[in-house]
């Protein structure tokens, strides 16, 4: 999956929320020309100029043209992006239009490029991104009272896709497996691994796939495998 199909309709609205939108060009506080919801540049590479005007609605779609087709792509090559929920592709999206699209492994960026990288290895280092996103609410060394705000609306727009731990419960012989597809065609040990009926196991992951499987993290290990849903019960699931 590259970008969740909900992703932009969460996105756009916190982004109005916070930058606002200008019908009318005006010079920001670094005396560039601005324009909609912080646009500097339209979406065909043109400068905004002071005197530009714009409705509403194109203000809109140059938002979701510049979103679509210039920082998703630029996104998508994140560590685990294609694991992410809306939500949380969103959340990343907010930030990176504040910052910068490549902020990623940027300098000043270590803490947050950390929790990115880390949390694609394992799903529970996801669970430092709120104190990471906080640690960006300054501008020339000062705390900046609308940017503890957004970063504070990020962190919980990140923390609405936060699985928790789950129980899973085998309720029939079955398989882990590494791909949703027939087991005949993956081999023993890499590809499968038997599970008998009874065992219960705590997962930090929980992603609906193709042909009745789900996608699942194991807690501890971080290890991935898909499960056939039927053969399987969920406890303590929580899922967005």
């Amino acid at each position: 999956m590259g970008l969740h199909p909900q992703t932009l309709s969460l996105i756009i609205p916190l982004i109005e929320e916070f930058e606002g939108v200008r019908l009318e060009a005006y010079l920001c506080p670094a005396g560039v020309p601005t324009i909609c919801a912080g646009l500097t540049i339209y979406p065909n590479n043109t400068p905004v100029m002071m005197g530009d005007v714009c409705t509403d609605v194109a203000c809109k779609g140059y938002l979701l043209e510049m979103l679509r087709d210039e920082y998703a792509p630029c996104l998508q090559k994140l560590p685990g992006w294609s694991d992410l929920g809306a939500h949380r592709q969103a959340t990343l999206l907010s930030f990176a239009w504040n910052f910068g699209k490549r902020f990623y492994g940027a300098p000043g960026f270590e803490t947050i490029s950390k929790v990115i990288y880390e949390g694609a290895q394992d799903p529970q280092r996801y669970g430092d991104m709120r104190d990471a996103l906080m640690l960006y609410c300054k501008s020339g060394g000062n705390t900046i009272a609308g940017l503890v705000r957004r970063r504070k609306k990020e962190a919980e727009l990140w923390d609405k896709e936060d699985d928790g731990v789950m129980v899973i419960t085998t309720i029939a012989d079955t398989l882990f497996k590494k791909a949703p597809i027939d087991s005949m065609l993956l081999s023993d040990g890499q590809g499968k691994l038997p599970v008998k009926a009874g065992n219960s196991i705590p997962i930090t992951r929980f992603l609906e796939a193709q042909s009745n499987h789900a996608e699942v993290t194991i807690e501890g290990t971080g290890d991935v495998w898909f499960i056939y849903q039927p053969h399987w019960e969920v406890s303590s699931e929580k899922k967005y």
